[in-house]
């Protein structure tokens, strides 16, 4: 499977699983060519951030806040994500490498974010 068809994948059982006040949204960094980077860049999107962000309000200790990054069989984490991973981390949230529809479940079930569907 692609990248990008995980990716549609995994927006699918975000959908199913995360019910309001749970948010997620897709952060659209990749592809678009040069240009489109340029823009992205000019915008201020910051190299390493995840391909998803997912918040969902806890009380008391402050929110969860979770970055998905997702990546085929094969894909590798760059020396960007790894800085991401550390701020992340600095700012006691969780950046999750993820490379299956299960991965992504246990990932948000480990962060305590409530599930409404698994994986099927």
């Amino acid at each position: 499977m692609s990248e990008a068809a995980f990716h549609r994948s995994v927006a699918r059982y975000l959908d199913a699983a995360l019910h309001p006040p749970t948010i997620w949204s897709t952060i659209p960094s990749g592809g678009g060519g040069r240009i489109r980077g340029a823009q992205l860049k000019a915008m201020g999107l910051r190299r390493g951030l995840p391909d998803i962000l997912v918040m969902h309000p806890h009380w008391p200790g402050g929110p969860i806040v979770v970055g998905l990054e997702l990546k085929a069989k094969a894909g590798r984490v760059s020396p960007d994500q790894k800085a991401m991973m550390q701020a992340f981390a600095d700012c006691r949230a969780h950046y999750v490498l993820c490379r299956t529809v299960d991965e992504v479940a246990g990932a948000l079930d480990f962060c305590k974010v409530p599930l409404h569907a698994r994986p099927s």
